[in-house]
Parts: structure tokens; sequence; C-alpha cells
């Protein structure tokens, strides 16, 4: 008896088992459908091969003046795929592409008001305490090494 897979089943090409693995490792209560991950693959399928066709059609174009028609995709023609496509745009909106500015993680656009505040009041908070905790030891070390410089020089 042959197995059959669960990506030929749905006619998907994305791994159907990575999938699961990731949402179930992203997930607090690990309950998951069996059904979830393969919809998931086939959502995620879809847009990347919608987005890989926007951008096929951004570098074949030839009505942009200096623009050279190729066949081969470049990140400049996937940049531009996201731009002018409305949803992808909000989608990846305040996401810095091409650049070294750092990205902002996607948890700021997906939580609430309320509780994107509080997140960020406790990382506040964590970065107050790093900072008192580094000088704690700093005081700490200089107070060590004048009694360290008392016991040498005392010691003579």
């Amino acid at each position: 008896m042959v197995k059959i897979s669960r990506e030929s089943k749905g006619g998907l090409k994305l791994s159907v088992a990575r999938v699961e693995k990731l949402v179930r490792k992203s997930l607090p209560e690990k309950h998951v459908s069996a059904r979830a991950p393969i919809f998931l693959a086939g959502a995620i399928e879809h847009l990347v091969r919608t987005l890989l066709n926007d951008a096929a059609d951004n570098a074949q174009d030839t009505e942009t003046p200096g623009h050279v028609p190729t066949k081969r995709v470049h990140p400049s023609d996937l940049i531009k795929a996201v731009r002018y496509d409305p949803d992808f745009s909000r989608a990846f909106s305040g996401f810095a592409f091409g650049s070294l500015k750092k990205a902002p993680k996607p948890i700021n656009y997906i939580l609430s008001a309320d509780e994107a505040k509080e997140r960020r009041e406790r990382i506040e908070a964590a970065k107050q305490k790093k900072l008192e905790d580094k000088e704690k030891a700093a005081k700490a070390k200089a107070k060590e090494k004048e009694k360290a410089a008392k016991k040498g020089s005392s010691g003579k």
C-alpha cells in the first residue's frame, strides 16, 4: 500500500509537515486541527504565487521608461509588486526592503492597542531593570578595585 502525502492530497508544493511544525511551535496551546496546516500551506503558497507572478510581470514590463525587460526577477521587482498591490502593501507596511534598517516585528501590527501598550511597557521595564543591574555591577566592580588597591597600598 502506497502512502499518499498531505501535499499531494492538497495539490501543494509547500511542505505541510513544516508548516504544521511551525504552527505548533508558535502556539502555546498546541491544539491544531489536522486540516489547519494544509489550509495554511495552501494560503501561503497562493500568496507566494501571486507575489511572484506580479514580480515577473514587473520584470517583463516594457512600458516603464529606463527599465530593461528581463526574464529574471530581481529584488526591486518584488518590492514593486508589494508596493503596487494594495493588500500586500498593507501587509508589509512599515517593513524596510533592501536596506540595513531594522524591520519592525509583525507582532506590533497584530496586537490591539491595549495589548501593544502593555507589551511596550513590559519591554521598557525590562530595559530599565537591565540598565540598573549593569550599573550595580559596575559599582560593585569599582568597589572591589578600590578595596584591592587599598590592600595593595597598605600591604607595602
